[in-house]
């Protein structure tokens, strides 16, 4: 059974059990005095961590009977990191929006030599950011689930994998460091998604990449770090990137993303992520 088969009846599941619960214990209307919304004193929401799954999915649905080779697209596309070659936490943290990313990939080409691989790396990566063993037990889940065929649930751990860490970062200390994870995370998403439309090119699929809102609020984060961030020398190629992407993926609902605006992604990606990882 594939992985989004396992989803769609997780999400069942969890569905019906919080109707059911609700139906059996049906809450109580508690009035609450709430202020005037006033957008001068709102406090703007943090960034999620991009993920390419959903446009994984979104390609292995219009594919139909066609398999799609992920294991070939992550050979191609990710990149193997060494945690003890980051100098700075700068560093550690656009490697590690990196890794995530390619996880992601790995969980879906059901390679547990990869997807080892690759928590192993988050987990190194993650503790130069000030992790601690306790905050990563899920790393050592994800890879048991792995080494025993159980993909749901190798999903599922390291989504709370992803989400401990973020949790970490969410502390104002840390909100750089977190804005570079999001950042290099949506780069290298987009450099797995490009690379398979580029060899498939369909202007159905291409509509997975319009992303405005996120791209633009992506785009607005990176530009607002701070000059000794957006100068180091693995950073610097994040705010032209960000700013280039914009355009390709400011699309209208149903319209498609050119084959020429494809390739375009895929080389500004390609370059912010050498950068990056200093290749």
């Amino acid at each position: 059974m594939q992985a989004k088969t396992y989803l769609a009846l997780a999400a069942l599941t969890i569905a019906s059990l919080a109707g059911s619960a609700h139906a059996q214990n049906p809450p109580k209307p508690v009035p609450v005095d709430k202020p005037a919304f006033d957008p001068k004193t709102a406090t703007p929401s943090q960034l999620p961590l991009p993920s390419p799954y959903d446009k994984m999915l979104a390609i292995e649905v219009a594919a139909g009977d066609k398999k799609v080779d992920w294991g070939a697209i992550y050979d191609a596309i990710a990149i193997d990191v060494d945690a003890n070659s980051m100098p700075d936490k700068t560093s550690a943290a656009l490697a590690l929006g990196v890794k995530i990313a390619d996880g992601l990939v790995a969980v879906k080409s059901q390679d547990v030599e990869k997807l080892n691989a690759c928590a192993t790396q988050i987990e190194s990566l993650a503790k130069k950011l000030g992790a601690q063993d306790s905050d990563l037990r899920r790393a050592r889940l994800v890879r048991e689930n792995a080494n025993k065929g159980k993909w749901l649930d190798v999903f599922l751990e390291l989504g709370f994998l992803q989400s401990d860490i973020m949790k970490i970062l969410a502390r104002p200390e840390n909100a750089n460091m977190r804005r570079l994870i999001i950042a290099t995370g949506w780069m290298q998403g987009a450099r797995h998604v490009s690379h398979y439309l580029g060899g498939h090119y369909s202007p159905e699929i291409s509509n997975v990449l319009r992303e405005p809102l996120l791209v633009g609020a992506l785009d607005k984060d990176v530009k607002a770090l701070p000059p000794e961030i957006l100068t180091h020398p693995r950073a610097k190629g994040l705010p032209e990137a960000t700013g280039a992407a914009l355009p390709i993926v400011t699309i209208g609902l149903d319209q498609p993303v050119s084959p020429e605006n494809i390739a375009k992604l895929k080389a500004l990606a390609d370059k912010c992520i050498k950068t990056a990882l200093d290749q």
